[in-house]
Formats: C-alpha cells, structure tokens, sequence
C-alpha cells in the first residue's frame, strides 16, 4: 500500500496546473458552502432564539384544547403556588403568566377597532422583552395599573393621546360581558406593523377584571437559559402541572410557521450550494476526464510492463483521492477559523436596525453556526462527488485496451 501511495503522490505532481486547478475547485466549494451554511444557520438560530427569550417562550402551557380554539371559555386558572413551582424548575429563566383576547375598541373620534388585548405582569414582562424601553410616549404600567399601553399606529387611527380613554367591549369567561373604559398611560412601538395597529396591553389584575375571571390566564410563558434543555424541561413541566388539565407545547408547535419558514430559507441555501457542487463536480469531472485521456498511454505502457489492471486503477483512485483531500482540508481549514470566529464574536449590526433590536431586548448581532455536522456535511458531499467522478478511470482502466492505448 505505501508503494502506490508514494506513486500516486508522485504522480498527481507530474502535472501541477492541473492539480492545483482541482484542488482551487474543491477548496472554494468547501470554504463558500461552510460559510453560507454557516451564516444562514446562525442567523436563524439567533433570532428564533431572540424571539422565544423575548416574545413567545420557549414552553407554553395551556388548558387542553386552547391550542386548537383560542376562545375565552378554555382559558384557564392556575394557583399561584403552582406557578411559582415552575419558576423553580432548572434551566427556567422567566415565567410569564398571559391573558390574550379580543375586543372592540372606541375612541371619542373612531370606533369599531378590533384590538388584541394582551393581559401581563408588567415586571416579569418587562423582564422577559424590554417592554418599557420601547416607549415613545407616557409611563409604563405598574402590576395595580387599571391603564393600557397601546401600539403607535393604534393611536394614529383612533386618534388619541397619553392620558384619552378607551372604550373596549368583547366576550368574557362562559359567555359573560366584556366591558371598560380604560386611560391611555402609554404609546408603544412594537415589533411588527400588525402589531402597532392592533395591539393594547393592560395589567394582569386588569385584564382578569376585564374577562370576570379572578386567577385566569390563556396561557403561561416560559423561556429557558439553554435550547438543549427543551425536552428535560418540558418533562419537568409536564410533572410539576396537571397533565390531565393541561398541555405542555414546545416553541416547535407554537411558532410551527417561523420554523417552516427557516426551513424554506435553508432548503433555498442547500438549492444555492448544490448548484454550486454541481459545477464544482462537472469541473472535477473534466479534469478525469482529461488526465484520464491524456495518460492513456502511459497506463497501457505500465500494464504492458506487468503491472495488473485493478492495481492501476487503485492507483489513480487514491490521487483522485488525494487531492481532494488537499482542497478539503484547505477548505476547512481556512472557513472552520472564520465560523469559530464569528460564532465566538458574532458580526455587530449597527444603525437603526441594531437600535430596534435592542429596544426588543435582543442582541444586535448576528454570528455564525459552529455546530460539527455542518463540516461533517461539507467534507461527505465532498467524497461523494469524488466517488463518483472517480468512477469514470477506473472503469477507463479496466476496460483498457493495451494494443490500442500504446498505438494513441
């Protein structure tokens, strides 16, 4: 084996521009797809991490069957000792209890304004998503507040200021009205256009007030220090609740069409990259197919000297072999420092987009995925195209015919 390998060495050196052609082909394959898979992993894992930290949790627990009719006769009650139980659970950072409804709301100058009203703990809240910070006028409310919080376009519409009423009406638990006129304690920005013009927060106590119904929630928010901890904590979740009352829903249901559309953009990215190792491969593939042609001579000259067929073909096999190697391992080489860097020390984004990021309390950054499985990815893609490009002199070995390949 070592003798065909000091040949094989030899021999991919006998011809350096094409070599080195080969090699610059696989080496920028492996160093743009490691870095676009890089880049395009980490920055939906930040933000999908940024968004269950801030806005939705990373568990959610309901009254079974709220998750399939999101109306008010299956919100459900929850005993505050339970709820500080589940503060204590390993990996929990922030539970947030939440009242989310609907009702209609007035103003002395418009009416008919379906809002989503949000019912919250305005400490843990503004904990768990920066809340007050993005404030542009008023105060925030306090946990005894009767007040709302509206979105910036909700007031453009209906045409009111810090310190005007609002009339809401909707439906309360088992069918009872919904009915208050509340003051307007402040103006908020919030994350989406939707959101701004169908928004309003009040306090928790408010909000029970607003649905009659004393120690009610629609649902219980919980965000987690580490996303490899889902399954532990939600089993420990799951045993700290009533599971026959209740249902334990991973972000992975909750938020099911943001990560389908992060799927769709990676499947896009895997589209980019396999046309960019077609190519890589069709290159490859010509180089063989050239050398292949080009040593037709001298592979009769060696078989004709004795040496058997299956030995030559292994012989070219491990140069194919081998200088994929050498583009493979420059490939990681030079992409895995750059990942590593930029995952350790994410890229800043700066102006008004890493001004809105922070006031949503996330993190103005946007680093890149150093998971493992994504070179382990790139450097099989790799060998797979040299397996099959590989096929080609082999099979042009086997099949040689001596009398004809020393007559080219």
């Amino acid at each position: 084996m070592s003798s065909i390998l000091k040949l094989s060495w030899r021999n991919i050196w006998r011809n350096h521009r094409r070599t080195l052609i080969t090699i610059a082909s696989v080496f920028f394959a492996v160093f743009f797809s490691v870095l676009t898979m890089a880049f395009s992993n980490g920055s939906w894992g930040r933000m999908i991490e940024n968004m269950l930290r801030t806005q939705t949790g990373h568990i959610q627990v309901h009254l079974k069957g709220y998750w399939e009719d999101k109306i008010t006769d299956n919100f459900m009650e929850m005993d505050a000792e339970t709820i500080r139980r589940l503060t204590e659970i390993e990996h929990v950072i922030n539970v947030s209890p939440r009242i989310e409804t609907f009702a209609m709301a007035s103003s002395d100058y418009n009416t008919g304004k379906g809002v989503g009203v949000v019912g919250i703990d305005p400490g843990k809240e503004d904990e768990k998503s920066s809340l007050s910070k993005r404030l542009t006028e008023g105060r925030y409310l306090t946990s005894a507040d009767r007040g709302v919080l509206i979105g910036k376009a909700l007031a453009a519409y209906l045409r009111v200021n810090v310190g005007d009423s609002l009339a809401l009406i909707g439906q309360g638990y088992h069918g009872a009205g919904a009915i208050g006129l509340y003051p307007i304690r402040g103006i908020v920005s919030l994350a989406t256009p939707e959101m701004e013009r169908g928004t309003l927060y009040m306090s928790m106590p408010a909000a029970q007030e607003f649905i009659d119904m004393p120690n009610g929630y629609s649902g219980i928010l919980i965000a987690i220090d580490d996303g490899k901890a889902l399954e532990e904590t939600m089993r420990k979740v799951s045993e700290t609740v009533d599971a026959s009352v209740y249902e334990v829903l991973s972000w992975k249901t909750t938020m099911e069409d943001l990560l389908k559309q992060a799927e769709s953009d990676k499947a896009f990215s895997v589209i980019i990259l396999s046309v960019l190792y077609l190519i890589v491969g069709f290159g490859i593939l010509g180089t063989v197919i050239m050398m292949t042609t080009e040593r037709r001579r001298e592979f009769g000259m060696m078989v004709a000297l004795g040496m058997r067929k299956a030995r030559l073909a292994r012989s070219v096999a491990l140069e194919l072999f081998l200088i994929t190697c050498i583009g493979l391992t420059a490939g990681l080489g030079v992409s895995l420092p750059i990942a590593l860097y930029f995952h350790h020390h994410p890229i800043p984004l700066a102006g008004e987009l890493a001004a809105a990021m922070s006031t949503y309390g996330m993190e103005p950054v946007v680093p890149m995925e150093a998971h493992p499985a994504l070179f382990a990815g790139q450097a099989l893609t790799v060998f797979l195209l040299t397996a099959l490009t590989i096929f080609y002199p082999v099979r042009a070995i086997l099949k040689l015919d001596v009398n004809k390949a020393l007559r080219a």
